[in-house]
């Protein structure tokens, strides 16, 4: 079942010749589908570009959060988007046919306790609303719930559902606009557009911080599609609940895939990015490019999310950028510049203590107190990956330890490295001192041909990394 609507008035946005749409089953953009009974509505979302995050000039600008520098994203393709965020019926729909049940343990608020772990809340019962309806926005839901929920949808449809990744998310709640809400700049104007923290919240919710100078009519979660939509006729892209993106949460956008993929490590990472505040949010945090940055497991009385769909553009940007990011650690900086500049002939940015933003101590497992930068690392030839080394800060770049879950585990690979004379890489490695863990060895293919050398180090954080001669591997 395809439902289509009108066309909407949409923004003039951007595009190039190179990105004129070609979607499938004649859609427009602005066209409204359907792919099944339960499942949600979906804007049709044209191609464009714009700039990413907030000028470092805004008065608003945290960049501790990761909204900045701005980069300029092109999105070469059309793509569908929830017009609404998935709603608790639509959820349930999906509970009652697989038996996906998100846990209990979801953070909430009570009057006697303030906000907390409420182990018996869950999205069925979590306690803001008292009520929940099934046109309510589904709530206490993890990452986890998030994904498993796409899935269900892809297998049901034979279509590709996905969540946005992080630049798709931006764009489309930008919806051509500029300003830090796709409304105008003033928190105070939000009560036409967004379910936020405002009079009538405050009246309701002794939360320490200041309310939007407006009233909405809700005290705390409303129905989907209450209030008017962006340019793109999509709503509450701002405000009700914060949604999900696929992308691993990172303090900075230097680096980031240019052409709306989402940003993913390698590795995996135990924190991804949330987007567009909450109806309990400081008004100061529901702007478009403010991100969460959120466990993948955790729940939350206002965590839920959007859905977005492929068409037939030749766009699936939506899980995993070609540019690999990883988290690596040092205790010892200068050999762990030895080791990537002069042995593996990167080019490694170390020196600029302000590149990239701040992670907190608690976002790493550091010792409280420490605070760690990005630091770039490009490969010879210039393609990716970036990785990300840290350090503690200070007026130098001073090395920190990994403790806890950070630590390198026991024979953990995160990536393959190409260097151009691997026989001599390995020489300067056993100068510095470097652990090696096998010498090089020949590779050979499932029959006759060979197809390189290989061999496997330990990086001065102790992480074990394979080595390559250029052109080899399988």
């Amino acid at each position: 079942m395809t439902i289509r609507a009108l066309n909407l008035a949409l923004p003039v946005l951007l595009f190039s010749a190179a990105a004129v749409a070609q979607y499938d089953e004649g859609l427009s953009a602005g066209d409204v589908i359907q792919d099944c009974e339960d499942c949600p509505e979906l804007v049709v979302i044209p191609p464009g570009e714009f700039m990413m995050g907030t000028p470092i000039s805004a008065r608003e600008v945290d960049l501790t959060r990761g909204e900045g520098p701005q980069v300029k994203i092109t999105i070469g393709y059309a793509f569908a988007v929830g017009k609404t965020e998935v709603t608790h019926g639509q959820f349930k729909a999906f509970v009652d046919a697989t038996g996906h049940e998100p846990d209990s343990l979801c953070r909430v608020w009570s009057d006697e306790i303030g906000f907390n772990n409420d182990p018996e809340a869950n999205w069925l019962n979590r306690r803001q609303p008292k009520r929940v309806r099934d046109e309510h926005a589904v709530g206490c839901v993890s990452w986890n719930d998030a994904k498993a929920y796409v899935a269900w949808l892809g297998q049901i449809t034979n279509m590709r559902y996905r969540l946005l990744s992080e630049a798709e998310w931006e764009y489309a709640a930008r919806a051509g606009t500029t300003t830090p809400r796709f409304w105008g700049s003033s928190p105070g104007e939000a009560c036409q557009w967004a379910n936020t923290f405002d009079l009538d919240g405050a009246e309701e919710y002794p939360f320490p911080w200041f309310p939007a100078t407006c009233r909405d009519g809700f005290a705390d979660l409303a129905p989907v599609g209450q209030f008017k939509p962006n340019p793109f006729g999509l709503y509450d892209m701002i405000g009700n609940v914060w949604e999900w993106t696929e992308d691993c949460w990172a303090a900075t956008h230097i680096g980031r895939p240019a052409d709306g993929s989402a940003w993913t490590w390698e590795t995996g990472c135990t924190r991804h990015t949330t987007r567009g505040g909450g109806w309990l949010s400081a008004p100061e945090r529901n702007r478009i490019a403010w991100p969460g940055r959120d466990p993948s497991d955790m729940r939350n009385t206002q965590f839920g999310f959007r859905v977005a769909r492929d068409l037939g553009t030749g766009g699936s940007a939506g899980e995993g950028g070609n540019i690999r990011r990883m988290t690596l650690f040092t205790s010892d900086v200068e050999l762990s510049k030895a080791f990537w500049s002069d042995a593996m002939g990167y080019t490694v940015t170390f020196e600029d203590a302000a590149f990239g933003g701040v992670e907190t101590a608690g976002s790493l497992n550091l010792d409280e107190g420490n605070r760690a930068h990005f630091v770039m690392m490009t490969p010879a030839g210039g393609a990716g990956p970036m990785i990300g080394l840290l350090g503690s800060d200070g007026d130098e770049f001073e090395p920190i330890e990994r403790v806890g879950a950070q630590r390198p585990q026991a024979g953990e690979s995160l990536l393959v490295v190409k260097v151009a004379d691997i026989f001599a890489t390995f020489e300067k490695l056993k100068v510095m001192g470097v652990r090696i863990a096998s010498e090089p060895l020949r590779l050979s293919g499932q029959q006759t041909s060979v197809v390189g050398y290989e061999g496997t180090v330990y990086t001065p954080d102790g992480t074990r990394i394979n080595l390559q001669q250029i052109e080899s591997g399988g």
